[in-house]
């Protein structure tokens, strides 16, 4: 191995790390100051690295908040795989409790504040439609794969988990104002009742 590969394979290391903490920060910077307030100096002073590694990475901050959103959701969905696998030994509504849990994290919370901005930022609203697609389509096939019992066709399926996340966005907007979890607890059990009764009708 040569000294100029080892040397590439440290800068490709450094600009992967440098990509890393500008995006983790992008999204700290979001759920504490707001879309507006997520300024470039904000973001360079929580990763640590200059104004000039957003310009590297990023055309503009549209592009580089829905990069954070996928990022900090692929972090996430390994936490969240390994809790579904061990809460689906324990039946459907631990599985719901999972999947709350990751309604609860940063990067759901930095997706509320996008929409937002997103109604009068075009170019925002088309990175974010296209995020958000990408972050619900692994949250669907997670859905899909833990309530298939053979019964059920993918379509009714997807339209359940649909369901499912629909509804615990509306749990998360309104935990972000005023949490409470016994409330939360309660609704988590009615939607484990409607997803039950879903699962038991026929197609």
């Amino acid at each position: 191995m040569t000294v100029q590969s080892t040397q590439r394979r440290t800068n490709a290391e450094r600009r992967a790390a440098s990509r890393s903490a500008v995006l983790d920060a992008t999204v700290k910077a979001i759920v504490s100051y707001g879309y507006q307030g997520a300024t470039s100096a904000r973001i360079a002073e929580l990763s640590g690295f200059t104004r000039g590694a957003q310009k590297y990475h990023f055309k503009n901050k549209a592009e580089m908040v829905a990069e954070a959103l996928v990022h900090l959701h692929e972090n996430l969905m390994q936490s969240t795989l390994a809790a579904f696998e061990k809460s689906a030994e324990d039946g459907l509504f631990a599985v719901l409790e999972a999947l709350w849990a990751s309604f609860q994290d940063d990067v759901f919370t930095a997706a509320a504040e996008l929409r937002v901005a997103a109604r009068i930022d075009v170019e925002l609203k088309t990175r974010l439609v296209a995020a958000e697609q990408q972050i619900g389509r692994r949250i669907r096939v997670l859905m899909m794969e833990t309530l298939d019992d053979g019964q059920h066709s993918p379509e009714r399926l997807r339209a359940i988990g649909d369901h499912i996340v629909n509804v615990m966005r509306g749990m998360a907007s309104q935990s972000a104002l005023y949490p409470n979890p016994d409330r939360e607890q309660r609704q988590l059990r009615v939607l484990h009742e409607a997803v039950c009764a879903l699962l038991e009708a026929p197609a």
